[in-house]
């Protein structure tokens, strides 16, 4: 018989069957013998030891066979062999033919082609001849046709397939009708396709005994599939959900994510409950964590969160990664809600790392817990060793987080090459974005040697091209975006929410209730989305005092943290514990003691934990340095155990030796990179008197200031407090950039080092450069500042701007725009030079300004002019009030004045 012959029954290649084969319309009552999950089976089983077969029907243990051997035919050869030998010797019945196929089944699974040649299995079924089952002959069909332990005969393969769907066989029938779609079927084979899927169809479904579910469900699948009958997900479902209803799990579970897809036919949620229950009841793990799930956030279901974690549980129970991974991210996500339940988490992080193919991540989370409960410090070898492992299973967070505990302690250039290595790895080959923000951290703060800047700008630039370097926008910046302005920042803004960064969200709800593109929906949107992460509700509350213009707003922004603070504890408490401090919120003294009770209370909780601010907080209620050396005293411990950055800044003065050392190198190791830290670090070593270190720490300063005139002003002060005189032109060169840049405080610092003869920078035509400036770009409070400083210059640097600038005129451009010093010296001028009447009227209208405005050298000079008439007509009394107050305020002059007046008065 040639194969190139065509059947006459031959469809189109590519053609189904368009064939419908309903359920039958019965009352059925479950009845199939569940197969258990597949662990319970393999559990089962690798407990057995070799000897008498469990207590189970012939058929199941037949079922377990099939199943092991196709999850693990490798694994699982030896052990089904002895099941047969076993199951042979117990049941006559299961003999011959039905072991021959079972032993056949495992040696090719198991890829042991050249045993089962070897052992003749195959020729041995075959030796049956007519006695053959119409399943036996299917098989061998099968064992011919593909060259299975006998040479490949598909002449022969062809009559005993033929002869086998003659019987009835169903795989026989569907593989013929297969071939007769796919025009490769036998010339003999001349039953209609459609009368031949329908007698498989039929004899799947049978009589109605345990096994029913395996063959209605054999149904299902050809309707999933497509390959022999047109793909009909509706007949698909119904027959799955037929098999359910007989009681088998597995297809409960089919049904279930039908109705999750939804793809061809209409969805039912009350359908996919019932299943999913019924799937989940019957102890499949994967149904009990979907079901796990919708009770998790309220889909179809009430959200009961006690009821999604023991589903989460029930699908752990049996040790496999799904349900372990569950357990542990639900009670990392709701650790506030399950506080006294986090051991649980532990036990199921534990057993993630204990599996054959454990996931790195989880070796990551422990070593977060280690850190967590044994402290930053204490527990950095434990902690390491576990992020060792995670690191060899290739987890990006376990690789940044590796590279992070190393560079905090690296005392020697290997531990930091070897951390910034981990780092550019999780960049090149993990594809990570956030470990260049670290990288340049590292080169620019955290290296012995920093600052090294070709490094740092790499990776900084790297940053800067990725989109996702961090957006430090001020509240009144944030409002102020819209998507007219600045839509990239807008975009950008976003994005950073959508990642779940605190400062972000909250940036981005605030602009919504400002913005014109926010609808309620939109807004609602977002209000859900931010409840998902923490520490949300702490930064809204801060852009909420940005904001605040009055007691009412800040007292609404006060709200927000005392709910944060119930939601989150002791990460809110800081911010709240400083809310209750500000004098802003309180009204009566005491409402003000009562909060700073309640916020010293907060501030010992968290102090407790080595929260640095909260412990610098504490100490700034001592008295003296006795005090505060007592409150280090009392933290002495957990700082050297869990103390963050602030809180080793706080200690480092009050230690000494190599525990200096060591604290200063954490602090190293652990600094947020940037102005503000690294003027913090110059700080401390300039307290312990370490010079090079605060010059070291000035130079890591300056490299973060970028334009920021602020932080050039503030960083030109610190060198020029440290270098003294020697420092003064480069301190001078700093402050002249900031003041380019539009900072006033930078102008007053430059003229005093114009206006100081001992100093190399002293040039009073520069002094008089600024003090024109001042004038012609109108900043008045500065050019007041300037006159307040010229005057008490030496009697050559005045004579020397003075031949300049007309002095006087300066005064009254000062007095006239409100400085109450230039109303006084002004007035002071015009009364020393007046040449008439009219300039001692103008004087003491001055002096009369400065006075009401409260300078006391003011109100003795006009108090002056009234007790004798200069300027004014005399007024003895309102003389003697001015005086007095004068004299309030520290006059001496005053006082002699007043003595006078009451003596003529004859007082």
């Amino acid at each position: 018989m040639s194969l190139a012959a065509v059947n006459p029954l031959a469809a189109q290649d590519g053609a189904r069957l368009d064939f419908r084969f309903e359920p039958p319309n019965i009352q059925i009552e479950p009845i199939c013998t569940a197969r258990p999950p597949d662990e319970d089976t393999i559990r089962l089983w690798e407990a057995w030891d070799g000897g008498a077969l469990p207590d189970m029907d012939s058929t199941l243990i037949r079922r377990d066979i099939n199943r092991l051997l196709h999850l693990d035919g490798v694994r699982w050869y030896d052990k089904s062999m002895q099941m047969i030998d076993r199951l042979e010797a117990r049941n006559p019945s299961f003999g011959g033919q039905n072991a021959l196929m079972s032993r056949i089944a495992a040696m090719e699974v198991a890829g042991r082609f050249e045993t089962l040649t070897k052992a003749q299995l195959v020729p041995e079924l075959a030796a049956y001849g007519d006695a053959l089952s119409p399943r036996a002959r299917t098989a061998l069909a099968r064992y011919y046709r593909d060259g299975i332990g006998v040479p490949r005969d598909e002449a022969h393969s062809d009559t005993l397939l033929i002869s086998a769907g003659y019987a009835g066989n169903a795989d026989a029938l569907l593989t013929l009708s297969g071939m007769v779609l796919n025009g490769t079927a036998p010339q003999e084979w001349d039953v209609p396709l459609e009368l031949a899927v329908s007698m498989a169809f039929g004899s799947l479904v049978g009589e109605l005994n345990p096994t029913i579910c395996d063959r209605t469900a054999r149904i299902a699948r050809e309707y999933h599939s497509g390959e022999i009958v047109q793909k009909d997900p509706q007949l698909a479902h119904d027959w799955f959900r037929f098999t359910a209803d007989l009681g088998d799990a597995y297809s409960a579970w089919k049904v279930v994510e039908y109705h999750l897809e939804a793809e061809g036919f209409a969805r039912d949620n009350a359908t996919l409950l019932k299943y999913l229950n019924m799937a989940s009841d019957a102890g499949l793990p994967y149904a009990q964590i979907e079901l796990g799930r919708l009770y998790e956030v309220g889909a179809l279901v009430e959200p009961d969160l006690d009821k999604a974690l023991s589903l989460y549980e029930q699908a752990a129970s049996n040790g496999e990664r799904p349900g372990l991974t569950r357990v542990a991210l639900f009670l990392e996500r709701y650790a506030l809600e399950y506080p006294s339940e986090q051991s649980r988490r532990v036990d199921a992080l534990d057993a993630l790392t204990k599996l054959q193919d454990p996931p790195g991540w989880a070796f990551t989370r422990l070593s977060e817990l280690v850190l967590e409960t044994e402290g930053r410090w204490a527990g950095t070898e434990h902690a390491r060793q576990l992020l060792e492992r995670a690191v060899e299973l290739g987890d990006l967070d376990g690789t940044i987080s590796l590279a992070n505990l190393i560079l905090a302690q690296a005392s020697d250039p290997s531990d930091f090459d070897q951390a910034v290595n981990l780092l550019a790895k999780a960049v090149s080959v993990n594809g990570g974005i956030s470990p260049l923000k670290t990288l340049f951290s590292a080169y620019t703060c955290r290296a012995v040697d920093a600052p090294r800047l070709a490094e740092a700008q790499h990776w900084q630039a790297l940053e800067q091209a990725t989109a996702t370097a961090n957006i430090d926008l001020s509240a009144h910046e944030v409002i102020a975006l819209s998507p007219d302005n600045d839509p990239l920042t807008l975009a950008a803004l976003q994005s950073h929410a959508l990642y779940g960064r605190p400062s972000a969200l909250a940036s981005w709800l605030k602009l919504l209730e400002y913005a014109g593109f926010a609808d309620a929906e939109m807004q609602d949107f977002w209000t859900d989305y931010s409840d998902r992460y923490s520490l949300v509700l702490n930064a809204l509350a801060k852009l909420e005092f940005e904001l605040a213009e009055n007691r009412e707003q800040r007292l609404a922004a006060f709200g927000l943290l005392r709910e944060e603070y119930k939601r989150s504890g002791p990460s809110a408490a800081l911010t709240l514990a400083e809310a209750l401090l500000d004098s802003r919120t309180q009204i009566d003294p005491t409402a003000a003691a009562q909060a700073q009770g309640e916020a010293v209370t907060l501030l010992t909780e968290i102090a407790k934990l080595g929260y640095g601010k909260a412990i610098q907080l504490i100490a700034g209620f001592a008295k003296d340095d006795d005090g505060r050396r007592a409150v280090f005293d009392t933290y002495r411990d957990i700082i050297e155990v869990d103390g963050d950055f602030s809180a080793l800044l706080f200690a480092i003065p009050y230690v000494t030796g190599p525990d200096r050392e060591r604290m200063m190198q954490r602090a190293r190791g652990i600094m947020p990179c940037d102005y503000k830290n690294a003027m913090l670090m110059a700080g401390v070593t300039r307290q312990v008197g370490d010079r090079d270190g605060t010059g070291h720490w000035l130079d890591v300063a300056q490299t973060l200031m970028e334009d920021n005139t602020w932080a050039i002003t503030d960083l030109a002060k610190a060198r020029y407090d440290l270098e003294g005189p020697s420092g003064a032109t480069l301190a001078a060169d700093m402050f002249e950039r900031s003041y380019a840049l539009g900072d006033d405080t930078a102008g007053r610092e430059l003229f005093e080092l114009r206006v100081s003869p001992e100093l190399a920078t002293f040039s009073p035509d520069k002094a008089v450069d600024l003090i024109a400036d001042a004038v012609v770009t109108e900043r008045i409070p500065l050019l007041a500042g300037y006159l307040g400083r010229y005057r008490k210059a030496d009697d050559a640097t005045q004579s020397a701007i003075a031949k300049t600038l007309d002095i006087p005129e300066l005064y009254r451009v000062a007095a006239s725009g409100g400085d109450v010093y230039s109303m006084r010296s002004y007035g002071q001028y015009l009364m020393a030079n007046a040449t008439g009447p009219a300039d001692l009227t103008s004087a003491t209208d001055w002096l009369r300004q400065a006075a009401e405005w409260g300078d006391a050298t003011a109100m003795a000079d006009y108090g002056e002019a009234l007790a004798f008439g200069i300027g004014v007509p005399a007024d003895p009394v309102q003389a003697t009030v001015w005086l007095e107050r004068a004299s309030d305020g520290g006059s001496h002059k005053a006082g002699e004045i007043t003595r006078l007046i009451r003596l003529s008065r004859g007082g």
